[in-house]
């Protein structure tokens, strides 16, 4: 499970605000849509090669009528037999639904939405929406947090090693001693004081805390040193974006790394150990656009700072 929602249209003419509302459904269950577009399906045999290695795409969009003639009730059989589980929504402004759903019956097609063109965005929206619910669960949510924690960890420590490198702040490394020597004194004089073996196996240390401390601290510095203009003001704008990211992607990675789930009349609820119910899969599309915005926050810092070292 990642944020990337992969979307294949199959689809010769589409408008930008078309395009725009299918991002906007992503980004409403907590993803970012990644859109492929083939224009008649002649590629078809390629990408599920690419399906069959990478399973890129999570949703097919299929016209009626494509490039050069093609016809998609014609490929919808070949569509169906290379992508076996793939959701597909096959869609016409020429024909009502009832015309299109005959289409796939007559080929014996399985798994096909269908939707006339005035309304398969819609019709769009509700299948990814529904597809995202389908990965409300604890042990999705848990491995995506720990993914975006790993992701986030290692763009951060870049950032800070070429802020450093390239002089544009001083004295971080002893800083980050510091706190490092700071923390490992403050666990060894209060871990023997914890009462019971319970309450020592809920005290940890977090690495992944103490370096994005750094990471802020260097920021901030770097920025304040910053000739005045755009640029320092994108990058305030980008700091002010991840001052969340301790609660939003830290300790929630932490509360799910910990954290089971029950079955419940109402779906899946998520408990802490002693059965206290801290969040359920409604919370989850939240988390994910929590995650996300920070995730391409940090990336764009990276990218202002990390690729000036090859310069």
């Amino acid at each position: 499970m990642n944020l990337e929602f992969g979307i294949l249209w199959i689809e010769d003419e589409y408008s930008p605000a078309e395009e725009e509302d299918l991002r906007e459904a992503a980004t409403n269950a907590g993803f970012v849509a990644n859109i492929r577009n083939s224009l008649d399906g002649e590629e078809i045999e390629e990408l599920a090669k690419e399906q069959r290695c990478y399973h890129p795409f999570d949703f097919i969009l299929l016209d009626l009528n494509l490039a050069k003639g093609v016809k998609g009730n014609a490929l919808a059989p070949r569509i169906r037999q290379l992508f076996p589980s793939t959701p597909i929504l096959f869609y016409s402004g020429s024909c009502s639904e009832d015309e299109l759903r005959q289409h796939m019956a007559h080929d014996k097609i399985e798994g096909v939405f269908c939707a006339h063109r005035t309304t398969f965005l819609k019709r769009a929206s509700e299948i990814i929406s529904n597809l995202a619910q389908s990965l409300n669960r604890l042990s999705g949510m848990r491995g995506l947090a720990m993914e975006v924690v790993a992701k986030t960890d290692s763009l951060c420590k870049e950032v800070v090693v070429s802020l450093h490198e390239r002089g544009l702040v001083e004295g971080f490394d002893e800083k980050l001693a510091k706190e490092v020597v700071k923390y490992a004194q403050r666990t060894v004089d209060e871990f023997p004081k914890i009462d019971g073996l319970k309450a020592q196996l809920e005290n940890r240390a977090v690495d992944s805390m103490k370096l994005f401390k750094v990471f802020r601290d260097s920021l901030k510095a770097a920025i304040r040193d910053m000739e005045p203009g755009e640029e320092q003001d994108r990058l305030r704008h980008l700091s002010e974006r991840t001052r969340g990211f301790r609660d939003d992607v830290l300790e929630c990675r932490n509360t799910l790394g910990h954290a089971r789930e029950t079955k419940t009349e109402n779906g899946w609820e998520i408990c802490d150990s002693d059965g206290k119910v801290i969040m359920t899969v409604h919370d989850f599309p939240n988390h994910r656009k929590n995650f996300l915005e920070n995730l391409q926050a940090i990336r764009e810092i990276h990218q202002f700072f990390v690729p000036l070292e090859a310069d």
